[in-house]
């Protein structure tokens, strides 16, 4: 960011820092307004003031594995200040390049393009403020100028995730996917020790074991190469277009009610090949049908020129 002549450099250091760290409370007292208060991992705590364009949040989950699993302190969630909005008033420093001024053209000039979330907003990917924190600014269509600004700790996106003290069984779907990923070149080359793959295709190992050892119980966007994480977003969350194009109704179809779903002493879904071998295909006719444009996200569309980007990686 440009020299900051207010609260920047206060925003910049409490981001990622726990609500009771020193920064935190200089961020709050600068603020003009009461310090954080505990978040959990459903719910964030907020502060802000109008006057000066600017709201902090503060949560207990963030998708990011430096802050990963959500964890407490006594009877408390850890609390950290994870993301910021700013808005036109802000008088602050801003991203190098950014301008409130600036409509559609010439911020897709400068910066990446992309239609986002549920609500399919017009989105620009900024240069991080500082490692460790990504911003993005989202346009306003109808006045063809910024709405805000987010900047948070940077965050990646989760297809599967095995918390801590969970029943495994839950995972058994999520664990054929995982699967399925690392045996048809969707992993990033260097995510798995060759001997941890070779163990999966000599079956020598389960689909479950595989995602709750090799993987750690994380099967995150920073595991998957560029050109797929769009993909596996939309299949893995039940963000794609068609509906019924998603990971969740594909096992339903073949397998019934998802583990986590079933009644205590009703028959789960086995965490075993001949399953695996049952809905590999569906996963791979999906990826196809995603190759051909016949299903897409419903919250990112990136741009044409993307695609050729991201087969390079």
């Amino acid at each position: 960011m440009t020299a900051a002549t207010d609260l920047t450099a206060l925003l910049l250091d409490a981001l990622g820092k726990r609500i009771d760290d020193p920064a935190a409370a200089r961020l709050a007292q600068a603020m003009g307004v009461k310090p954080f208060k505990n978040a959990t991992p459903n719910n964030s705590a907020h502060i802000g003031n109008r006057k000066l364009g600017l709201e902090v949040a503060a949560t207990a989950h963030i998708v990011n594995r430096a802050f990963f699993p959500p964890r407490k302190d006594g009877r408390r969630w850890v609390s950290w200040v994870s993301h910021a909005f700013v808005y036109p008033n802000y008088r602050g420093a801003l991203p190098p390049g950014f301008d409130w001024s600036l409509d559609d053209a010439a911020l897709a000039a400068r910066f990446r393009r992309r239609v986002e979330g549920g609500l399919e907003e017009v989105r620009y990917t900024l240069p991080p403020p500082r490692e460790g924190l990504e911003a993005k600014a989202t346009l306003d269509e109808d006045r063809d100028r910024p709405r805000h600004l987010l900047i948070r700790v940077a965050e990646e996106s989760d297809y599967a995730t095995i918390h801590p003290g969970s029943d495994p069984a839950h995972s058994v779907e999520d664990g054929f996917f995982a699967a399925w990923c690392a045996l048809n070149d969707v992993l990033r080359d260097d995510r798995l020790d060759p001997n941890a793959l070779a163990a999966l295709r000599e079956r020598r190992t389960t689909p479950l074991a595989f995602l709750s050892g090799a993987l750690g119980g994380l099967l995150w966007q920073g595991d998957v190469r560029p050109r797929h994480a769009s993909f596996c977003h939309a299949y893995a969350k039940r963000l794609m277009a068609p509906d019924a194009a998603c990971a969740l109704f594909d096992a339903r179809d073949l397998f019934g009610d998802a583990n986590y779903w079933r009644k205590p002493g009703e028959a789960t879904t086995e965490d075993s090949w001949e399953n695996f071998d049952r809905i590999a295909p569906r996963y791979s006719q999906r990826l196809a049908q995603w190759r051909r444009g016949e299903i897409r996200s419903t919250v990112d569309r990136p741009q044409p020129d993307e695609d050729a980007d991201a087969d390079r990686d």
